[in-house]
């Protein structure tokens, strides 16, 4: 039989030759009439039905409409492996699909084990195993830290000299040295020395003990050397100690896992970390695209590049800080960034949303040229300005301690759309340099009872539903001219319908996940739900950011649209589900705020 649909995609791609070609033997072709029932409810299910051409529409007993079938659509797993259907099929125009019949389809299950997993689990493991097939992931991405890639420990005393230190680590090529004394085990290193003896007051014959440093950063063997990465990046470090079992088994420099590493976020780390002046920096910025795009071409996790990303995006704007700021100043004020750079949700650059609080505002004089000179150096990163002018150089978003806090007391009690909103956005705050004392007061302050009463969160929480989820009474994704914009329709009701549970319940944690998490142990949302959730979130910005890459025009990551005739049948299956969770939210919050009367 010649096969007129698409194998070569999840989760038939599973499937080794054989058995795919075992597979298309095994296939019938079936013709159902308009309004034909292919299944019934309690009725044992004949096989696994793959649509080929026609819409089928999936019922409960009472007539509601759960789902709509098109082109490569698959239904129904669930009766197959529950033995009788729940719901009602009924071919709403004429229909043409291929059938699996039952027994074939247990014996794929039973012999391979991607295949059998995809369908036997959650919309996470689901997108999970896709994104495997998706890319081939890097061979540093998947690698661990072992004993080819650390170094042994090297251990000198306490008493040892500076002198002796020096010359054993020439000698020998160390980078650095363990130090025993009796406060524990600090590290020297080779620039630890040199300050040591050329820029302070110490003499080559002092003990190597007294310019230790304690309080060692370590990563556990066994673990990711991309986690290495990340944790050496969000240190400013070059090294870490590798442990076991509570035993410092080696060290790991980041020159050694240069060699391991072949994509550019080492390179783009230390740039940053070597930068000079601001030109360095722009330089780094401008290769964090092509660092997100070989990422997510390897097929890496998407948490894992928001993490990484989140990180080398803080520590430009921290280095940019560092170079412009007088030391005198830095302590003077604390610049926060909001949204999606403070929730760490954030991929591709998208428009600056940022805020300043000032020690005291005899400081504004001074630190406003210096906020335009960091402004044009974020410009020049390649963050577009803010249409809403959330930014820094703005009176409205620059003020003290006190002058945050009448703001955002005037902010919930007009309970109305755009203080709400402006709230929302600060809520994600997150220091990213200069005195974070000055964010802590103020973060304390917002959640106190009063400012958190139910009235307030029920306001707080009604953007949530300002925007139609994009799915029909059918159950199908509803298009606009071939498009959806996933951000009013799926990632903001869920980040804000989150965001404003967290704000309820007191919750500081910014990220989106995290919250989900925390509401979770508080038992505000069950398993199930939080679990749909975090799946639903990651499948939007897995596939927004794929999109994105694929679009060839200025700052891509401000495109929310989505080309649906571009999505694979198994992406479009995935959105489909992953939007029903955000519906089902919706509900959930309309109840719980009482809010079926608004809009």
């Amino acid at each position: 039989m010649s096969i007129q649909i698409n194998l070569d995609q999840p989760p038939f791609s599973f499937l080794a030759e054989e058995q795919l070609q075992w597979l298309i033997s095994r296939l019938d072709l079936v013709f159902f009439p308009t309004g034909a029932a292919i299944l019934d409810i309690g009725q044992a299910s004949p096989g696994l039905f793959i649509v080929y051409k026609g819409i089928v529409e999936e019922t409960d007993d009472d007539g509601q409409v759960f789902s709509q079938y098109g082109k490569e659509d698959l239904f129904d797993v669930r009766a197959i492996l529950e033995s009788a259907c729940k719901h009602r099929y009924v071919a709403v125009e004429e229909t043409l699909c291929y059938l699996l019949k039952t027994a074939d389809f247990v014996q794929l299950l039973n012999t391979s084990s991607d295949f059998s997993i995809y369908f036997k689990t959650d919309l996470g493991t689901q997108q999970s195993l896709v994104e495997q097939q998706d890319g081939d992931v890097s061979e540093f991405i998947l690698s661990r830290i072992d004993s080819d890639t650390m170094r042994a420990p090297v251990y000198v005393t306490g008493q040892t000299s500076l002198a002796r230190v020096a010359a054993m680590m020439d000698e020998q090529k160390y980078d650095a040295v363990l130090v025993k004394t009796t406060e524990g085990v600090g590290i020297v290193t080779g620039t630890d020395l040199l300050r040591a003896v050329l820029l302070g007051d110490s003499d080559r014959n002092d003990k190597v003990g007294d310019i230790a440093q304690f309080g060692l950063i370590t990563v556990e063997q066994g673990d990711f050397l991309f986690n290495a990465l990340i944790k050496m990046t969000q240190h400013h470090i070059e090294r870490v100690v590798v442990m076991h079992d509570d035993v410092i088994v080696g060290t790991l420099e980041l020159m050694d896992m240069l060699s391991a590493f072949s994509t550019h976020s080492h390179v783009i780390a230390m740039r940053i970390e070597q930068a000079k002046n601001v030109q360095d920096l722009v330089v780094a910025a401008g290769r964090l695209d092509v660092l997100i795009r070989s990422l997510s071409g390897q097929g890496v996790k998407i948490i894992a590049i928001m993490s990484l990303i989140t990180t080398l995006n803080r520590r430009l704007i921290q280095r940019a800080f560092e170079l412009v700021v007088p030391e005198r100043l830095q302590s003077r004020f604390c610049i926060l960034v909001l949204g999606s750079e403070g929730r760490g949700e954030q991929i591709l650059k998208t428009d600056q949303d940022n805020a300043v609080i000032l020690k005291d505002d005899h400081d504004r004089e001074a630190v406003m040229p210096i906020l335009h000179k960091l402004h044009q150096i974020l410009l020049d990163f390649g963050y577009p300005p803010c249409p809403g002018g959330v930014m820094f150089i703005n009176d409205a978003w620059i003020h003290t301690v006190e002058g945050w806090q009448q703001r955002v007391g005037r902010w919930l009690q007009a309970s109305t759309p755009e203080p709400m909103m402006n709230m929302a956005i600060f809520i994600d705050a997150e220091v990213v340099c200069g005195n974070p004392d000055l964010f802590r007061g103020l973060k304390s302050h917002w959640q106190t009872p009063a400012l958190r009463s139910s009235v307030t969160s029920a306001w707080f929480a009604r953007p949530a539903l300002q925007f139609e989820t994009p799915l029909t009474l059918l159950g199908k994704i509803r298009e606009d001219h071939g498009t959806i914009d996933i951000k009013k329709g799926g990632i903001f009701p869920l980040v804000h319908g989150v965001r404003a549970l967290a704000f309820e319940y007191g919750i500081s944690d910014t990220g989106t996940l995290d919250r989900i998490d925390r509401l979770l142990a508080l038992n505000v949302l069950d398993a199930e739900v939080a679990q749909g959730l975090k799946d639903a979130l990651i499948l939007f910005l897995r596939i927004r950011l794929r999109q994105q890459l694929e679009r060839e025009v200025e700052n891509p990551g401000l495109t929310q649209k989505l080309q649906l005739a571009t999505l694979r049948s198994v992406d479009r299956s995935l959105l489909r589900h992953g939007l029903h969770r955000v519906k089902k939210f919706k509900q959930l919050l309309v109840s719980h705020y009482h809010l079926e009367n608004f809009g």
